[in-house]
């Protein structure tokens, strides 16, 4: 058995995170013409394919957004898009939010 010390723990948790850092999961300025889509099927934690597609969430769905994303134990809405597609890359027929633990 391999015995793990503190410095190698904390070394791969810096690794880990400055990892993070490199990936953007902010929404854009505005939603894309190109619509995001979800990456994982039907009946397992839904994840979208890029957070950059998103813009900011209108003011008159951020609670339908908001809303949403409690529904799934996601937090808040921190972006939107008007038509965003789903795992088989059908248009998902309602609006779409990005949601994030804050």
């Amino acid at each position: 058995m391999f015995k793990i010390t503190l410095p190698i723990m904390l070394a791969g948790a810096a690794l880990l995170f400055s990892g993070c850092a490199y990936f953007n999961f902010t929404p854009g300025d505005k939603p894309s013409s190109t619509a995001p889509k979800l990456v994982s099927p039907p009946g397992q934690k839904q994840f979208w394919d890029n957070a950059k597609l998103f813009g900011p969430v209108p003011k008159e769905y951020q609670d339908e957004g908001n809303q949403e994303c409690a529904r799934q134990h996601n937090g808040k809405a921190i972006g939107y898009h008007p038509d965003p597609k789903d795992y088989y890359g059908h248009p998902f027929g309602k609006r779409g939010y990005l949601c994030a633990l804050i």
